[in-house]
């Protein structure tokens, strides 16, 4: 998915959720291993969980919120030789879409 298309889709999912309150709350507890859980990041990378991420990065970090510690040029060049994305910030949109669109297809059967 090219960064227009990324953008376009985030946007249209982003505004469904705040447009709801439940969904909304739901959006507000997501945790990153429900971003990048196993699936998405199979579907979507080279890597099999948040762990491999972090230690094949080479980067010595612990967890993804000392991603903000490190060089981003560099970081996103990891990205981008590793994923479906150029940077991370594309690549935690394109999570978010997935979890959306798997939380909105959720609602939908518990309300059949």
């Amino acid at each position: 998915m090219d960064k227009k298309e990324l953008d376009k889709t985030f946007n249209e999912y982003f505004d469904k959720f705040k447009a709801d309150k439940e969904l909304g709350k739901a959006m507000s507890l997501i945790t990153f291993q429900q971003l990048f859980n196993p699936t998405f990041l199979q579907a979507n990378s080279k890597f099999t969980s948040m762990d491999d991420i972090l230690w094949r990065s080479g980067f010595g970090i612990m967890n993804l919120l000392e991603v903000e510690n490190v060089n981003q040029d560099k970081w996103n060049e990891y990205i981008a030789k590793n994923t479906d994305c150029e940077t991370w910030h594309d690549f935690g949109k394109l999570a978010m879409i997935d979890w959306m669109k798997n939380k909105l297809e959720e609602v939908k059967k518990e309300k059949n």
